[in-house]
């Protein structure tokens, strides 16, 4: 009996013209795949407007940088609706469930912006959050899009090709490689692979992206998403998105209801439980 927690295979799959098992299959043999022209650029230009004009942004220091050369938006499911048909996307969901299976959720969603000036991150693994022995199945698929294209100048994603299979601790040492891409474009990684943000050495380009990490359904998410967003606003979203923010019947849900209802209704004792002298009289 297969493990409903298990990868989804999607060998065959086409969806708009892209070979998910092509793409699944890369991320699970070198750690990252690349999908080029993942947006359009009319989406990459409504999404900027939002970053640039609506959605509150903060200047954070990037891990082992302290220039605070980058501008990061976290919540943005809190903050703007306009990258909805982005998390929904057909394409990259099927990506993540054949890479981490179909029970999974939002972990944490970010766009920023690394401005000149801005130096290289140290490189990292993003699963190292969760005390889990390595090697462990993979339960955290990262995907990153670009807005502006990105150059080993202005600082292009690094990545240590198959290091999500290796079980040392990571080394500042090692060579990386930079995914340079156009915007619209999107590298995939599993949590597993050691990367970090390249330095801007640039005078004038700035490199805008819009991360979204997944991790499986049973994990605790970086960005607790059930707190993070205000009741009143998830209730607006698809039923697909809010299922994804972790409102899905893990369990037992609330008192053994699905919690999309209870969201709906503010219901958190099951109308069909009753104190035990009601039970003893049946």
């Amino acid at each position: 009996m297969q493990n409903p927690y298990d990868p989804v295979d999607q060998t065959n799959l086409i969806i708009d013209g892209l070979d998910i098992g092509d793409v699944v299959g890369k991320i699970r043999k070198q750690g990252y795949a690349v999908v080029e022209d993942f947006l359009t650029q009319q989406d990459v230009a409504t999404i900027r407007s939002a970053f640039n004009s609506d959605v509150p942004i903060t200047e954070m220091r990037a891990i082992g940088t302290e220039t605070g050369r980058t501008w990061r938006a976290h919540n943005l499911l809190a903050k703007t609706r306009v990258a909805d048909s982005v998390f929904l996307d057909s394409r990259l969901r099927a990506i993540v469930d054949g890479v981490i299976g179909r029970y999974n959720q939002i972990n944490i969603t970010t766009l920023f912006n690394t401005l000149p000036g801005e130096t290289k991150q140290f490189l990292h693994q993003d699963d190292g959050l969760w005390p889990i022995p390595r090697p462990h199945p993979p339960f955290l698929c990262n995907a990153l899009i670009a807005f502006d294209d990105f150059t080993q100048d202005n600082g292009a994603t690094h990545l240590v090709p198959y290091s999500h299979t290796w079980t040392r601790a990571v080394d500042q040492s090692i060579e990386p490689i930079q995914i340079e891409m156009k915007s619209g474009s999107m590298v995939l990684w599993e949590g597993g692979m050691w990367h970090g943000g390249g330095a801007n050495v640039t005078r004038d380009q700035e490199r805008m992206g819009f991360f979204i990490s997944h991790q499986v359904s049973y994990l605790r998410p970086q960005e607790i998403q059930l707190l993070a967003i205000p009741p009143q606003v998830v209730r607006q979203m698809p039923r697909k998105l809010r299922r994804l923010l972790g409102y899905h019947p893990f369990g037992i849900g609330v008192d053994g209801r699905d919690p999309l209802d209870v969201l709906e209704d503010g219901i958190v004792v099951n109308p069909d439980a009753h104190p035990a002298e009601y039970w003893r009289q049946r």
